[in-house]
């Protein structure tokens, strides 16, 4: 099963990151990206987290949301070091 994700590249970190970093992302991992960032990065959490469970086919909480924006967020940010270490060295 092949789901499109449309990520917004252009808010805040992301805008550095390289498709293959986003495409190592699990499906969950890439629906946290894509309901944090862009226009629906602006929406409140109640449209998030429906949006989330329609993408998923998944309840989610406010709890939840933010406890796997956090790991996924930190997995980007470690993936980016190591590929700029990779690059200096």
């Amino acid at each position: 099963m092949t789901v499109k994700i449309d990520i917004d590249l252009k808010s805040g970190f992301l805008q550095g990151l390289k498709r293959e970093l986003l495409d190592s992302l699990s499906v969950e991992e890439r629906a946290i990206i894509e309901v944090s960032t862009g226009e629906m990065g602006n929406k409140p959490d109640a449209v998030k987290l429906g949006w989330l469970k329609m993408r998923t086919k998944e309840s989610w909480t406010k709890q939840r949301y933010t406890k796997a924006l956090g790991r996924t967020m930190e997995k980007l940010r470690e993936a980016v070091a190591a590929a700029e270490k990779n690059k200096e060295g």
